[in-house]
């Protein structure tokens, strides 16, 4: 998916909806970590603790699940089914 980093904003075009969405510095991370391969939620929990230098806690596990749904909500990203 297109995007672009622009003052600390990451701008997101998806092509399926023709939307483009501003996303802030985490959402913007949360969703380049998914590009890059990243899909266990757990190591994307920790890969953003990391990446704030803030503790891997369940606050944050909430937080970043939370950007997840919104993620979802907008379509640019889609929820994996476990088997």
């Amino acid at each position: 998916m297109p995007h672009r980093i622009w003052d600390g904003d990451y701008v997101v075009f998806n092509p399926l909806s023709g939307n483009t969405h501003i996303l802030d510095i985490v959402s913007g991370e949360v969703l380049a970590a998914l590009f890059d391969g990243e899909r266990d939620s757990r190591q994307l929990h920790g890969h953003i603790a990391a990446f704030l230098d803030v503790p891997h806690d369940m606050t944050l596990a909430a937080r970043v699940d939370r950007v997840l749904e919104v993620l979802d909500d907008l379509g640019l990203v889609e929820r994996a089914v476990s088997c």
